[in-house]
């Protein structure tokens, strides 16, 4: 078996990676860090045909990026050359969505950017398998999540008292939801913890763990939801997904094995 990862040096693609190389697959990464764009590899690539699925998972992330023009080239104009190389190769496409596609009349260009994705797929390649993700977390964070500044920062300041709500989902179970998606006929399918967690009660896990400091604010972020919802119209994997303690304490138990930072 062989497969394509966009975005295989990032926090997703580096944990499926891995477990796809232990499983014996052969795995091609693109990603910009290794000097690979992903728009350029799908323009030029002769051989497409030979892989068994590409896993679309580079994108600008984050509903306060207000880079507009460069999640216009990355997360539209990239998929579109993606989605259409794939559809002419006849290769499964699996591509990361996000929650924020739910509603993207009330989100920032990012969530309209994945809602265009998931329209386009529909459109011009509707054997793709787009996969919602909902706050997904886990060793080693990406750069800019709220793990990754509970681990860094100290104090750490929650905007609007720590009262949002978010499904925080185990890198993991990503993995595993990511795998079925690339057997999976859907159109879209749902990725997300159903624990329900408020982004206080997240950082209070943590600080057990590190005592970090953590102060609340009463002030707001524009595009930020105080509820994530779960589409409940498109098909939620059934997975026994990680409670958030126990995500938290796995984070940790790499830190102390030195295995994550």
């Amino acid at each position: 078996m062989k497969v394509v990862i966009t975005g295989g040096e990032g926090f997703i693609g580096r944990a499926l990676a891995a477990t796809l190389f232990s499983r014996g697959v052969e795995v091609i990464i693109v990603d910009r860090k290794i000097g690979i764009e992903a728009k350029d590899f799908f323009d030029t690539v002769p051989n497409l045909h030979e892989a068994d699925c590409v896993f679309h998972l580079a994108a600008q992330t984050s509903v306060f990026n207000t880079d507009k023009p460069q999640i216009i080239r990355d997360n539209i104009e990239t998929f579109i050359s993606v989605c259409d190389a794939c559809c002419r190769a006849g290769v499964k496409l699996v591509y990361a969505s996000s929650s924020t596609a739910n509603s993207p009349n009330t989100t920032s260009l990012y969530g309209i950017s994945k809602r265009f994705n998931e329209e386009y797929a529909r459109c011009y390649n509707p054997k793709a398998t787009g996969v919602r993700l909902h706050n997904v977390y886990g060793p080693d964070p990406r750069q800019g999540t709220l793990l990754w500044h509970l681990l860094h920062d100290n104090p750490v300041r929650l905007v609007n008292g720590g009262r949002n709500f978010r499904h925080f989902t185990y890198i993991d179970d990503v993995v595993t939801a990511l795998m079925y998606a690339r057997y999976c006929d859907r159109p879209l399918i749902n990725i997300a913890n159903p624990e329900k967690t408020s982004v206080y009660d997240f950082a209070s896990e943590v600080q057990a763990h590190n005592g970090a400091e953590i102060v609340l604010l009463t002030e707001k972020r524009e595009f930020d939801k105080i509820a994530q919802t779960v589409d409940e119209s498109i098909f939620t994997l059934s997975l026994p997904y990680t409670p958030v303690k126990e995500g938290i304490r796995r984070v940790f138990d790499n830190i102390d094995n030195g295995t994550a930072q």
